[in-house]
């Protein structure tokens, strides 16, 4: 450890005549996002908390370890306000964005409520939770799909879920129509949670001021959904805190910044998201720390940007120990050069030094995946299974994730065909696709907000042969072609792999490339399988029920039974 921490700044040095500090950060100036400024100070960590901030030689001098920042700037560890994790898993992905200095991540639990065994989940839960980027949760309060879920989502279950010491709110609500016609199962959670004193994170994506203005008094605290800056702005004036998302098919926030205020950022309405990004995303770019980059190039002041990144989601949380360096609070902090270049060079979670220059000073310890996982039975399916009903509409993409209606009688030549398999084999739902590629033999996922399986191409054969190959992992991601498998990454947890961050950013970038060639036009491929079962995004959905028309909330051609 002592060599490792050699190569950032002067050096690391052993003091024999130890104190209750157990590191010291010295040479260094200091963020203040609070009071918006930056002083000359030392700090001292015990355990894991900040327990001194003062002059280099009163702190060194009774500290164990002493790393030498000299020229740098010591700012809090980066909370992310909104998150998901895909392809790769939690784990992995908090490796990955522990280097680049987010500590926190508020962290959607979808997919591991729907697969996790449910005597289970919350343990696995707080076992991540409990990792040095520490996950926090948000609790859906319904599931992305029409199928079946038993008690997962029953009011008592959500209860014993959002009141764990690891879960920070509800939401995302993504049926948030249900919630303006007043459903009564959603409204009652969303009470529930709210008498709690949880707040509801929304996805109200589209809605009008007026809309917005229903969803707070519904008990709404923030949407991430603003794709404009009259969006933003909208969401401010009913008494949303906004937060501003920047990822690889909305890479919306120069605009957005446009429509803030320094005061609102003062005040705590305003954070940033980087709402899910691909590995493939995070290892170009990085994380929260490449959308500082964007904020501040886009010409916000840095200490602005960094608010909305460290106290403002602690704030708005309730995370009273994090996201300021001041005594007393947890000891998450990254060491960048200067408030404009905020990609840190050394990162502290819990007290300790977790990362340097990019790289992690030791792994991360992974929960017993397969102990805590339902086993995956895939349906296998022959080729004759994958002809689309005549009768069906289709759906052509309009960009990476909107669809439109097709009618049947005017499917053009070429049109892929699709299928949404119930992953317990109980119904199928098929269509064609028009848009997504010119040309594909087969392709099979577990990529889909249900965590059920789409299979779609030109050649059945290839078809079921991807399927087949899903089915043996268990899950995943395939692409087969004249009998040839072009591509494959085990998804072995359904929506996540067991392979390495290294391996699976490879598979990522690979995949992206193989459909690029094959016709893709848009900007993320991933996103695209897995929003084409979205049931709450326009237009064109698959869903447990069938063709489902979002906007005009029916059915055009029904699901049927395997």
């Amino acid at each position: 450890m002592i060599g490792m921490l050699g190569h950032v700044g002067a050096g690391l040095v052993s003091n024999a005549s130890a104190g209750s500090i157990s590191l010291c950060l010295t040479g260094g100036h200091v963020l203040d996002v609070r009071a918006a400024s930056v002083r000359r100070a030392a700090v001292g960590i015990g355990g894991d908390r900040i327990v001194a901030i003062g002059p280099d030689d009163q702190i060194a001098s009774r500290s164990q370890q002493i790393v030498d920042v000299a020229g740098q700037t010591i700012v809090p560890g980066y909370i992310e306000p909104h998150g998901h994790v895909i392809l790769a898993n939690p784990v992995e992905f908090a490796g990955a964005v522990l280097a680049h200095g987010t500590t926190t991540a508020v962290t959607d639990s979808l997919p591991l409520m729907l697969l996790a065994r449910p005597d289970r989940l919350a343990g696995l839960l707080d076992h991540l939770a409990g990792l040095p980027m520490k996950f926090r949760w948000l609790i859906r309060l319904h599931p992305q799909s029409f199928a079946d879920t038993g008690e997962r989502f029953s009011l008592s279950t959500l209860q014993t879920l959002w009141r764990l010491p690891s879960a920070a709110a509800v939401g995302e609500v993504t049926r948030w129509v249900d919630v303006l016609q007043g459903d009564a199962d959603l409204t009652g959670k969303i009470r529930a949670a709210r008498e709690d004193g949880r707040r509801v994170e929304g996805h109200a994506a589209g809605a009008s001021y007026e809309r917005l203005a229903a969803l707070a008094r519904a008990g709404f605290t923030s949407c991430h959904e603003a794709v404009t800056g009259q969006e933003v702005r909208d969401r401010l004036r009913a008494g949303l805190v906004a937060m501003l998302r920047h990822s690889s098919i909305r890479p919306d926030l120069p605009d957005l910044l446009q429509a803030i205020t320094r005061d609102e950022i003062a005040a705590g309405k305003v954070m940033l998201t980087a709402d899910g990004p691909t590995p493939a995303f995070i290892a170009d770019r990085g994380y929260l720390d490449h959308l500082l980059e964007v904020a501040i190039a886009a010409g916000v002041e840095p200490i602005d940007a960094l608010r909305m990144v460290t106290v403002n989601p602690a704030r708005y949380y309730g995370m009273l120990d994090a996201g300021e360096i001041a005594v007393g609070h947890r000891a998450d902090l990254n060491v960048i050069p200067d408030l404009t270049h905020p990609t840190p060079a050394l990162v502290v979670a819990d007290g300790k030094v977790v990362a340097m220059n990019g790289a992690l000073t030791a792994p991360l310890t992974a929960p017993a995946w397969r102990e805590a996982y339902e086993p995956a039975v895939i349906p296998r399916l022959p080729a004759s299974a994958f002809a689309a009903p005549e009768d069906a509409t289709g759906m052509r993409f309009v960009n990476d994730v909107i669809t439109e209606p097709v009618p049947a009688g005017e499917i053009p030549a070429g049109a892929l065909r699709v299928a949404l398999l119930d992953r317990r084999g109980r119904w199928k739902t098929r269509t064609w696709v028009i848009g997504l590629t010119t040309r594909l033999g087969g392709l099979a996922t577990t990529i889909s907000s249900g965590f059920d399986v789409v299979v779609l191409g030109q050649n059945p054969a290839d078809m079921a042969a991807a399927l087949d190959r899903v089915a043996d992992f268990g899950g995943g991601l395939v692409m087969i072609e004249e009998g040839r498998e072009v591509f494959s990454l085990p998804l072995e947890l359904g929506a996540f792999s067991l392979r390495s961050w290294a391996d699976v950013v490879d598979a990522n970038r690979q995949f992206n490339r193989l459909m690029r060639e094959r016709g893709y036009r848009f900007a993320d491929p991933v996103f695209s399988l897995l929003f084409l079962t979205f049931d709450s995004l326009p237009w064109i959905r698959l869903t447990a029920r069938g063709i489902w028309d979002v906007r005009n909330r029916r059915v055009l051609t029904p699901s049927t039974r395997l």
